[in-house]
Protein backbone atom coordinates (compact mmCIF):
# COMPACT_ATOMS: atom_id res chain seq x y z
CA UNK A 1 0.00 0.00 0.00
CA UNK A 2 2.71 2.00 1.49
CA UNK A 3 4.68 1.46 -2.00
CA UNK A 4 1.92 2.08 -3.92
CA UNK A 5 1.17 5.41 -2.82
CA UNK A 6 4.74 6.69 -3.68
CA UNK A 7 4.56 5.64 -6.83
CA UNK A 8 1.78 7.61 -7.41
CA UNK A 9 3.37 10.83 -5.70
CA UNK A 10 6.49 10.51 -8.10
CA UNK A 11 4.42 10.61 -10.64
CA UNK A 12 2.19 13.26 -9.95
CA UNK A 13 5.22 15.34 -8.92
CA UNK A 14 6.75 14.78 -12.55
CA UNK A 15 3.97 15.69 -14.05
CA UNK A 16 4.15 19.15 -12.12
CA UNK A 17 7.33 19.51 -13.08
CA UNK A 18 7.30 19.20 -16.82
CA UNK A 19 3.99 21.20 -16.67
CA UNK A 20 6.07 24.12 -15.03
CA UNK A 21 8.50 23.93 -17.80
CA UNK A 22 6.55 24.21 -20.18
CA UNK A 23 4.66 27.15 -18.38
CA UNK A 24 7.87 28.90 -18.23
CA UNK A 25 8.88 28.25 -21.73
CA UNK A 26 6.20 30.44 -23.28
CA UNK A 27 7.08 33.61 -20.93
CA UNK A 28 10.63 33.59 -22.32
CA UNK A 29 9.17 34.44 -25.87
CA UNK A 30 9.40 37.40 -27.10
CA UNK A 31 7.26 39.22 -29.66
CA UNK A 32 7.82 42.86 -31.27
CA UNK A 33 4.79 45.12 -29.91
CA UNK A 34 2.17 46.20 -32.49
CA UNK A 35 1.90 50.07 -33.73
CA UNK A 36 -1.54 49.91 -31.51
CA UNK A 37 0.37 48.21 -28.53
CA UNK A 38 2.92 51.55 -29.01
CA UNK A 39 0.18 53.56 -29.29
CA UNK A 40 -0.35 53.04 -25.47
CA UNK A 41 2.60 53.31 -23.97
CA UNK A 42 4.05 56.52 -21.89
CA UNK A 43 6.98 57.93 -23.51
CA UNK A 44 9.10 59.04 -20.29
CA UNK A 45 11.69 60.58 -22.64
CA UNK A 46 12.41 64.07 -23.36
CA UNK A 47 13.22 66.12 -26.07
CA UNK A 48 15.76 68.67 -25.27
CA UNK A 49 18.55 71.05 -26.94
CA UNK A 50 21.84 70.81 -25.19
CA UNK A 51 22.95 74.53 -23.94
CA UNK A 52 26.74 73.49 -22.46
CA UNK A 53 28.45 70.56 -21.12
CA UNK A 54 29.99 70.94 -17.39
CA UNK A 55 32.50 68.21 -16.41
CA UNK A 56 30.21 64.92 -17.06
CA UNK A 57 26.87 66.64 -16.87
CA UNK A 58 24.75 68.27 -19.97
CA UNK A 59 22.92 71.25 -19.29
CA UNK A 60 19.65 70.87 -21.17
CA UNK A 61 16.31 72.78 -22.12
CA UNK A 62 13.19 71.42 -22.92
CA UNK A 63 12.50 71.75 -26.41
CA UNK A 64 8.63 72.82 -26.37
CA UNK A 65 9.30 74.80 -23.05
CA UNK A 66 11.80 77.27 -23.40
CA UNK A 67 10.89 79.45 -20.29
CA UNK A 68 11.83 76.92 -18.25
CA UNK A 69 14.97 76.77 -16.17
CA UNK A 70 17.73 74.59 -17.29
CA UNK A 71 18.87 71.39 -15.71
CA UNK A 72 21.73 69.51 -15.23
CA UNK A 73 21.90 65.47 -15.93
CA UNK A 74 25.16 63.53 -15.20
CA UNK A 75 25.94 61.85 -18.68
CA UNK A 76 28.96 59.24 -17.27
CA UNK A 77 27.12 56.05 -16.35
CA UNK A 78 25.22 55.74 -19.80
CA UNK A 79 28.96 56.52 -21.38
CA UNK A 80 29.99 53.71 -19.72
CA UNK A 81 27.05 51.86 -20.90
CA UNK A 82 27.74 52.99 -24.08
CA UNK A 83 24.19 54.75 -24.40
CA UNK A 84 25.41 57.44 -25.85
CA UNK A 85 24.30 57.70 -29.34
CA UNK A 86 25.48 60.37 -31.51
CA UNK A 87 27.85 63.25 -30.13
CA UNK A 88 27.65 65.85 -27.11
CA UNK A 89 27.09 68.86 -29.92
CA UNK A 90 25.41 72.58 -28.09
CA UNK A 91 22.76 73.08 -30.17
CA UNK A 92 21.75 69.71 -31.43
CA UNK A 93 18.12 68.17 -30.30
CA UNK A 94 18.75 65.26 -27.87
CA UNK A 95 16.28 63.00 -26.93
CA UNK A 96 17.03 61.91 -22.94
CA UNK A 97 15.78 58.99 -21.28
CA UNK A 98 16.70 60.69 -17.21
CA UNK A 99 16.26 59.29 -13.97
CA UNK A 100 15.10 62.45 -13.07
CA UNK A 101 15.82 61.41 -8.83
CA UNK A 102 19.28 61.31 -9.17
CA UNK A 103 19.33 63.87 -12.21
CA UNK A 104 21.51 61.61 -14.60
CA UNK A 105 20.68 59.73 -18.17
CA UNK A 106 19.97 56.41 -18.71
CA UNK A 107 19.86 56.99 -22.15
CA UNK A 108 20.86 59.56 -24.87
CA UNK A 109 19.99 60.13 -28.53
CA UNK A 110 21.20 62.88 -30.56
CA UNK A 111 18.45 63.62 -33.02
CA UNK A 112 19.98 66.28 -35.19
CA UNK A 113 22.60 63.83 -36.28
CA UNK A 114 19.78 60.98 -36.59
CA UNK A 115 17.75 63.02 -38.95
CA UNK A 116 18.37 63.31 -42.66
CA UNK A 117 19.34 60.78 -45.47
CA UNK A 118 21.46 57.63 -44.84
CA UNK A 119 22.70 55.57 -47.76
CA UNK A 120 24.06 51.91 -46.78
CA UNK A 121 24.80 51.15 -50.50
CA UNK A 122 26.16 54.33 -52.65
CA UNK A 123 26.48 52.45 -55.56
CA UNK A 124 23.07 51.51 -56.02
CA UNK A 125 22.02 54.89 -54.00
CA UNK A 126 19.93 52.60 -51.34
CA UNK A 127 18.89 53.63 -48.20
CA UNK A 128 16.87 55.56 -46.01
CA UNK A 129 15.81 59.20 -44.76
CA UNK A 130 14.96 60.83 -41.29
CA UNK A 131 12.48 63.81 -41.67
CA UNK A 132 11.89 66.08 -39.18
CA UNK A 133 8.14 65.26 -38.79
CA UNK A 134 8.70 61.91 -38.15
CA UNK A 135 8.42 60.54 -41.81
CA UNK A 136 10.51 57.49 -42.88
CA UNK A 137 11.56 57.57 -46.50
CA UNK A 138 12.93 54.26 -48.78
CA UNK A 139 15.50 55.42 -51.04
CA UNK A 140 15.56 52.79 -53.78
CA UNK A 141 14.85 49.61 -50.99
CA UNK A 142 13.83 46.42 -52.28
CA UNK A 143 12.64 44.36 -49.56
CA UNK A 144 11.00 46.85 -47.13
CA UNK A 145 9.44 50.02 -47.58
CA UNK A 146 9.79 52.40 -44.49
CA UNK A 147 7.30 54.99 -43.66
CA UNK A 148 7.66 56.30 -40.11
CA UNK A 149 10.40 56.51 -37.10
CA UNK A 150 9.71 57.23 -33.24
CA UNK A 151 11.77 57.40 -29.98
CA UNK A 152 10.09 55.90 -27.02
CA UNK A 153 11.53 55.65 -23.86
CA UNK A 154 15.39 55.62 -25.28
CA UNK A 155 14.71 52.93 -28.09
CA UNK A 156 14.17 53.19 -31.94
CA UNK A 157 11.28 51.71 -33.27
CA UNK A 158 10.44 52.14 -37.43
CA UNK A 159 7.16 51.41 -38.88
CA UNK A 160 7.35 49.26 -42.11
CA UNK A 161 5.98 47.66 -45.05
CA UNK A 162 7.01 44.34 -45.57
CA UNK A 163 7.40 44.06 -49.79
CA UNK A 164 8.02 40.45 -49.75
CA UNK A 165 4.30 39.46 -48.38
CA UNK A 166 1.88 38.37 -50.33
CA UNK A 167 -0.12 40.39 -52.47
CA UNK A 168 -3.42 41.59 -51.08
CA UNK A 169 -6.18 44.35 -51.22
CA UNK A 170 -4.29 46.08 -48.59
CA UNK A 171 -0.15 45.93 -47.52
CA UNK A 172 0.05 45.91 -43.29
CA UNK A 173 2.26 48.07 -41.82
CA UNK A 174 4.67 46.10 -39.32
CA UNK A 175 6.81 47.97 -36.79
CA UNK A 176 10.22 46.62 -35.13
CA UNK A 177 12.94 47.65 -32.77
CA UNK A 178 16.18 49.41 -34.35
CA UNK A 179 19.35 48.66 -32.43
CA UNK A 180 21.45 52.24 -32.81
CA UNK A 181 25.25 50.63 -32.96
CA UNK A 182 26.74 53.40 -33.81
CA UNK A 183 25.84 57.47 -34.93
CA UNK A 184 27.68 60.35 -36.07
CA UNK A 185 27.50 63.38 -37.73
CA UNK A 186 28.80 61.80 -40.59
CA UNK A 187 28.34 57.58 -40.24
CA UNK A 188 25.27 55.72 -38.70
CA UNK A 189 24.89 52.22 -37.97
CA UNK A 190 21.93 50.24 -36.79
CA UNK A 191 20.87 46.59 -36.48
CA UNK A 192 17.40 45.74 -37.74
CA UNK A 193 14.97 42.83 -38.88
CA UNK A 194 18.38 40.68 -37.99
CA UNK A 195 20.28 43.03 -40.59
CA UNK A 196 23.14 45.45 -40.09
CA UNK A 197 23.06 49.15 -42.27
CA UNK A 198 26.20 50.41 -42.40
CA UNK A 199 25.00 54.05 -43.67
CA UNK A 200 26.74 57.10 -44.67
CA UNK A 201 25.50 60.59 -44.66
CA UNK A 202 24.35 62.19 -48.28
CA UNK A 203 25.13 65.69 -48.42
CA UNK A 204 23.59 67.58 -51.68
CA UNK A 205 22.67 65.37 -54.84
CA UNK A 206 23.65 62.17 -56.40
CA UNK A 207 24.32 62.47 -59.38
CA UNK A 208 23.50 59.36 -61.38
Amino acid sequence: MNTHCKVLTTILISSLLVLCSCSGGKKDSKTEPTAEELDEVQDEAQLVVLQEIDGDSIIVRLCDNELEHPKAYSFSEAEADLQIKGSLTEGDTLSIFPDSKNRKVKICINVSELRGKWYYDMQQHRGFAFEMTGGLSSINTERISFREWKLLNGKLYLYYVDMQQEATDKLEYEVGEAEILNLTAEEFQLNFLDSVYTCQRQHGLIML
